[in-house]
């Protein structure tokens, strides 16, 4: 049994759903047929449920790359073989507005942390599985969801510096979040299929406040429904 996640194997989904705060995982088990609490162990909420007679799971990861990497270690060990992470997003875009759905091509961050333990000083180049990023982003356009898709960055600190953003901006980076880039590249070092769909709970640009996970919960169940579709699907 894994540490945290109080578990055994065959109770956790092949396909799961990964995002950073409880409620939101709570808010989207109630799109199951029937589900199951799996663990709610040291914050990390999981429930394993059916969708359209697939079995899907859904966990809390926490903020940062070294939560992340626990719950994704935890999973794996636990069956996993397919996780799209679903979280909230800083928007960069002036175009982009609260509830918009941001697709990751790949996740920049800065050395150091989590990431760099786990890889051996290996530079990674984060990058999401391409045939379900695409299956993800055609299926938001198609539900008319207002989506874009470019390089997020996944930062370590909560609070960044106005004169770092000025840097983030030049690079094109879509948003800022803060476990992208650390999920995908532990998926690409264990062989597991993973994506990031973000949605954006403030704007940085715009300097919005952020929205609360309640405030979110009408666009997190619409954009959860397409994910669950994709994960359901042929």
């Amino acid at each position: 049994m894994p540490i945290y996640v109080k578990a055994e194997k065959g109770s956790v989904a092949e396909d799961v759903i990964v995002s950073g705060d409880p409620e939101r995982v709570r808010q989207l088990s109630s799109l199951f047929e029937e589900k199951k609490l799996v663990s709610e162990n040291a914050g990390y909420l999981v429930y394993t449920g059916k969708y359209k007679g697939h079995s899907i799971s859904l966990a809390s990861h926490g903020i940062g790359g070294p939560s992340i990497s626990i719950i994704f270690e935890e999973l794996r060990q636990l069956g996993a073989k397919r996780i799209v992470r679903f979280g909230t997003t800083g928007a960069l875009k002036e175009e982009m507005d609260i509830g918009d759905a941001v697709v990751a091509a790949g996740a920049s961050y800065s050395p150091g942390g989590a990431l760099s333990e786990v890889s051996g000083g290996l530079v990674f180049s984060p990058a999401p599985d391409l045939e379900l990023t695409y299956s993800l982003y055609e299926s938001l356009k198609k539900n008319g969801i207002k989506t874009f898709v470019g390089q997020v960055f996944s930062k370590n600190a909560f609070y960044t510096l106005d004169d770092a953003l000025d840097v983030f901006k030049k690079y094109n980076i879509v948003s800022l979040e803060m476990e992208c880039a650390t999920l995908l590249a532990l998926s690409q070092i264990h062989g597991i299929k993973a994506a990031c769909v973000l949605m954006v709970s403030d704007s940085v640009v715009k300097k919005t406040k952020m929205y609360t996970a309640d405030e979110l919960k009408d666009f997190a169940l619409r954009i959860g429904k397409v994910i669950m579709d994709v994960l359901a699907g042929p």
